[in-house]
């Protein structure tokens, strides 16, 4: 039988105290944490499974305007109000346009704003044609 080498450490020099076993219980337990975290990050960007479609809307999901009554008409009404144009005071040539046209506008001519607020006049740099 051979005997297993048994390496000395040179003079001055301290042997090795790290054992293999000590080893191969530190890489097993890095092991097992990565293949934890892994686990927790695949749980949160796993997509979520489909839920069963209603049969009915949720009473949550419906606004008070809505069960009122007669609450899908003023909606209606009130939706089809802000995409009209019309004249608020025709004196003063004030008109309501609806708020697409309006951003346009300010973006094509920025002196369509108005003047600014004094307090907001040292703020905002003068815009200058």
């Amino acid at each position: 039988m051979t005997e297993p080498v048994v390496h000395q450490a040179p003079e001055g020099q301290a042997p090795e105290g790290i054992s293999a076993r000590a080893i191969g219980a530190i890489a097993a337990g890095l092991v097992a944490i990565s293949a934890g975290l892994v686990a927790i990050a695949w749980l949160l960007v796993a997509p979520v499974p489909a839920a069963r479609p209603a049969t009915a809307p949720s009473a949550l999901e419906r606004d008070p305007i809505e069960t009122a009554t007669g609450g899908e008409q003023i909606r209606a009404a009130g939706a089809q109000r802000l995409e009209r144009t019309e004249w608020v005071d025709r004196s003063a040539q004030i008109v309501r346009i609806p708020i697409d046209r309006a951003i346009d506008a300010v973006v094509a001519d920025p002196r369509l704003i108005g003047t600014p607020s004094p307090g907001l006049a040292a703020a905002t740099p003068e815009v200058r044609p």
